[in-house]
């Protein structure tokens, strides 16, 4: 008898011992893979699905990020953070596994939905200030979505009691909602690489080189004051009444117009006079601008050495297209990654905000500056990038250069443009930590010092200078223009110097800035470009065209083509004459 009970409780604790090896097994097999789909979707499935997309390859490659640097970096991330949340996992037990597990199945599955289904109102990314997008109605419905399953998700595998076989049933639903996000994701990263466009060769940017050179005889000057708009203009003034005072022989234009509203295709419109159709992708148009267009190779031919600063996404893709530029880096391939972690840290960061609830995406921030400035081209120069605070410090350290031969140099400033990071002094604070005011003050404070070394070397009055805005503040991006869009604008030619600032009325466009250069600088043209700002009188009735580029949902992007005749002040004068749909705007 003593021997059935002893082959009993024998058999019993073999039983146990099975059954407890099998748990540990299934214990692994769910840490691993609750590990594995979290690494693989917040590492690998978001940020290179955003690096691999056809509308950002480009702006990486600009940048001089390529998937060899990048893939790899972040494989690497995912492989350690793989391993720590593995061996996190594997430690905990019962409950607290449960709920972990739980918890990044919730975080998986409802980043997921957010990702496919509700960032569409974004239209971007909304740090850049260009999406205009606010919040819609459906945000705190959306939170409550993420907050039910959230309860859904970790509640239901830990019901005690009647709902024990609930919790059972939920376990394995986890389990499956794990695998499906897994193979989603993988999906639809592998369609996402596939359909990329190919890698893009290594080409000539802008460098920084020559920027603070001005001739001992004649110069152009010009100040593109990003997103310049009359309200900024008018700040200044409501701060001091005579901001501008000291701005001798210029004239204040209160009725100017841009032709776009943001800075692609605006400041390559400037540049070229060439406006873009959107029937081609954003670097067929610049090929066809700078190579048909023939104002930069005029100023070239009439004597002066042209530099143009500005950026290499949004204002050109191959700088050997634009010309004889004179700070034209031809960097072939040679591309290398100054900092790696950092860029880590910004793919981290587009992970967060792109599957996040949309009560959160403020709050992340993310723009295109968060990608830019990790990798560089092996060539002496440094690309130009915009950013005030460094060309101020530069030029402080610098000062300006004479020499003999005319300059012609363009400026592109991020003045009055979202993020908020510079202050009255022209240093950088950081993003957010400044006001429109304060950076405004800032930029001006370098434009006036610019000036000031101008005058001091005696080459004020013969200078040609031009203080604009690529394009004035869209306001909101996905509604129609609600109001007056005036783009600041002041304009000293050539020999005007030692008069109060003059104010105009006149109804002019972004069409006489490129005859006001080549007539102030006295260079024969090879086309007739029209009226200078200075030849349109104020009583003029002239139509004026503002192209309008609207997010529209999906890829259904707008051009709002409106008709101004008569003062652009007037709202009541902005008539809609066509909406050309354009699909996306970045193609």
């Amino acid at each position: 008898m003593a021997n059935k009970k002893t082959k009993t409780a024998s058999k019993k604790s073999g039983n146990e011992a099975k059954k407890k090896t099998s748990m540990s097994k299934s214990h692994i097999i769910i840490s691993l893979l609750a590990s594995l789909a979290f690494s693989f979707s917040f590492f690998i499935a978001g940020p290179l699905g955003f690096f691999f997309s056809e509308s950002n390859r480009g702006f990486f490659e600009d940048n001089n990020i390529y998937a060899h640097m990048l893939v790899p970096l972040m494989v690497i991330a995912a492989v350690v953070f793989f391993v720590i949340l593995s061996a996190i996992l594997l430690l905990a037990t019962g409950k607290m596994h449960t709920v972990m597990v739980s918890v990044i199945t919730w975080l998986l599955v409802c980043g997921y939905l957010q990702s496919l289904f509700f960032n569409g109102w974004t239209m971007g990314l909304i740090g850049d200030g260009n999406a205009g997008a606010e919040m819609p109605a459906f945000g705190i419905p959306n939170l409550l979505l993420w907050i039910v399953l959230g309860v859904l998700i970790i509640g239901a595998p830990l019901a005690k009691g009647k709902l024990k076989k609930v919790a059972g049933i939920a376990k394995m639903v986890v389990i499956y909602l794990l695998v499906l996000v897994f193979a989603m994701q993988g999906a639809g990263l592998l369609e996402t690489v596939l359909s990329a466009p190919e890698e893009k060769k290594g080409s000539a940017f802008l460098s920084s080189e020559n920027m603070f050179d001005i001739s001992s005889n004649d110069n152009v000057v010009v100040f593109v004051v990003d997103r310049f708009d009359q309200s900024y203009y008018n700040e200044l003034l409501a701060y001091d009444p005579d901001f501008f005072a000291d701005f001798d022989g210029f004239t204040s234009y209160l009725d100017n117009i841009s032709l776009y509203a943001r800075t692609y295709p605006a400041v390559t419109s400037m540049l070229t006079g060439m406006e873009n159709d959107f029937s081609g992708t954003r670097t067929e148009y610049f090929t066809k601008a700078y190579t048909t267009g023939t104002f930069l190779d005029d100023m070239s031919a009439g004597g002066y050495d042209v530099n143009i600063y500005s950026s290499n996404w949004y204002v050109y893709s191959d700088a050997n297209e634009m010309g004889d530029i004179s700070n034209t880096v031809d960097a072939g391939d040679a591309a290398k990654l100054n900092d790696p972690m950092g860029l880590l840290s910004a793919m981290i960061s587009y992970s967060a905000y792109n599957y996040c609830p949309d009560v959160l995406k403020y709050a992340i921030g993310v723009s295109t500056r968060t990608f830019t400035g990790f990798a560089s081209q092996e060539v002496e120069q440094s690309m130009y990038v915009i950013d005030d605070a460094k060309v101020y410090a530069d030029f402080t350290q610098q000062g300006l250069s004479e020499k003999s031969k005319n300059n012609f140099t363009f400026l592109h400033l991020r003045g009055c443009h979202y993020p908020f990071n510079v202050d009255e002094n022209c240093a950088n604070v950081g993003d957010g930590n400044s006001t429109s005011l304060q950076q405004s003050r800032g930029v001006f404070k370098f434009i006036k010092e610019y000036i000031a070394e101008l005058k001091a070397k005696g080459v004020y009055e013969d200078a040609t200078i031009i203080i604009t805005g690529d394009h004035a503040s869209g306001i909101y991006d996905t509604k129609d223009v609600p109001s007056a869009r005036i783009t600041s604008l002041l304009v000293k030619e050539k020999g005007q110097s030692g008069t109060p600032l003059k104010i105009s009325e006149a109804p002019v466009c972004q069409a006489n800035f490129i005859p006001t250069i080549i007539k102030s600088a006295g260079v024969t043209p090879s086309v007739d470009y029209g009226k200078a700002y200075s030849e349109v009188a104020e009583d003029e009735v002239i139509t004026r065209k503002y192209l309008f580029e609207k997010d529209v949902e999906g890829d259904l992007d707008e051009i709002v083509e409106y008709e101004i005749t008569g003062s652009a002040r007037n709202f009541d004068n902005w008539k809609i004459k066509e909406r050309h749909v354009i699909n996306n705007i970045y193609k």
